[in-house]
């Protein structure tokens, strides 16, 4: 089979980084996971690529003890065979199949097709269809207890917003002229 070109190999590394890595070489579940659904999921519907990524495909290239697998040349173009010779197994419903065989060789060229044409989905944050965000931490609309949770910014003011701190003086809560028992006119 022929190898991978770098463009996939970027790919490739495109979605390390996705999973919270900073290394483009190391290939964790998550990056994995998200690299099938994104690029081969909707093509191979059928054959549930995303389980045979995950059981076979991937745990036989990660490093030994380690939770990654390593970004090279040589491991994409063997992820891609891997991937390429298990759909079909389960296309051609041939378990014995050859690795050479030349429906392995066209699922691995439109595998990577599809990995050329595809780029990592990542969702966009969109404001509130309802539009009153800005609403719920406006103080001004607040009443009683609760316009204390939030301060003259909007911002929350955490567990002090919340709780009544009890002040040990001998006055009740309601007294208003807290140090004036002793003041005379």
């Amino acid at each position: 089979m022929e190898d991978v070109d770098d463009d996939i190999v970027e790919k490739f590394e495109n979605f390390c980084t996705l999973s919270g890595s900073t290394d483009k070489t190391h290939m964790n579940p998550k990056a994995n996971g998200k690299l099938v659904k994104d690029c081969f999921e909707s093509h191979y519907k059928k054959y549930d690529v995303k389980a045979i990524c995950d059981a076979s495909v991937f745990p036989a290239l990660k490093e030994k003890g380690k939770p990654h697998m390593t970004v090279n040349k040589v491991t994409v173009n063997s992820y891609l065979n891997k991937t390429a010779h298990e759909i079909a197994k389960k296309k051609t419903k041939n378990p014995k199949i050859a690795e050479k065989d030349d429906e392995v060789k066209i699922i691995k060229a439109d595998l990577c097709k599809w990995m050329k044409a595809e780029t990592p989905h990542i969702k966009q944050i969109k404001q509130s269809a309802t539009g009153n965000v800005d609403d719920l931490t406006d103080t001004s609309h607040y009443t009683g207890s609760h316009k204390e949770r939030f301060d003259a910014c909007g911002k929350g003011k955490g567990i002090e917003g919340r709780v009544d701190k009890v002040e040990y003086t001998g006055y009740v809560d309601a007294y208003k002229g807290e140090g004036t028992y002793d003041k005379h006119n």
